[in-house]
């Protein structure tokens, strides 16, 4: 059977506008779905944030570690807008500053804080000592003397968060995940231009050599003999 001109050529157009629009859709579903951008207001995190920075959050996290810097969201210390900290003790620690102290102790142990504005671990030097519920964390800024954090709420679980009240925590520019959807992202992209090139072409040939007439006998028609 002989196939129409340019057939070749439009199946596989339309196989990599599929494929290419299935791609790009699947990735910004999944990059929305589970990544969230947050910008930063104020000083609280400087060094590491300053005011307006944008940071990328992953939703839901399986996981909130020591040193993670997350998005939260609490009622109880009346946050109900997106704000940013970082996580310095999880359940089960206990973490304590005396004023005076060069740095935080966890668990009797002084606590390395390299990110800490001016290497003030405590300022503005008030004194905690918290062993920190199940399900919670404890959180601080990096500008310790400018942070309404988990050392001004000490009536509240201690001054603990509940992890359910954390949004997301940050990721890292060359995340895995990220680079992997950004990946199938481009490879969508780059599939539909070709895909648009090879209809056009299915186009021109299937013009340049139309399909050839039929010949023979027509099935169905009758033939009627002169007399």
């Amino acid at each position: 059977m002989q196939h129409r001109p340019g057939r070749t050529l439009g199946i596989w157009a339309i196989v990599l506008l599929i494929l290419g629009v299935a791609l790009n859709v699947g990735a910004v579903v999944l990059m929305v779905k589970m990544f969230e951008p947050v910008a930063h207001g104020g000083d609280a995190m400087l060094p590491t944030l300053r005011d307006g920075d944008e940071i990328l959050l992953k939703r839901d996290p399986a996981e909130v570690r020591r040193g993670d810097i997350v998005g939260f969201e609490s009622v109880a210390w009346q946050r109900q807008w997106p704000s940013i900290g970082r996580v310095v003790a999880v359940e089960g620690d206990h973490i304590a500053y005396a004023k005076g102290d060069d740095s935080l102790t966890l668990n009797g142990q002084p606590l390395d804080e390299p990110y800490v504005l001016g290497g003030a671990p405590g300022d503005p030097g008030l004194s905690f000592a918290v062993s920190v519920p199940r399900g919670r964390v404890f959180v601080l800024g990096d500008n310790r003397g400018n942070s309404e954090d988990s050392r001004y709420f000490p009536e509240l679980q201690y001054g603990t968060l509940a992890v359910s009240d954390v949004t997301g925590v940050q990721v890292p520019e060359e995340n895995v995940l990220m680079l992997t959807l950004g990946a199938v992202s481009t490879v969508g992209t780059l599939a539909l231009p070709v895909g648009i090139v090879l209809g056009i072409s299915a186009r021109v040939v299937r013009r340049r050599n139309p399909a050839p007439v039929p010949t023979g006998p027509v099935w169905g028609a009758v033939h009627v003999e002169e007399s």
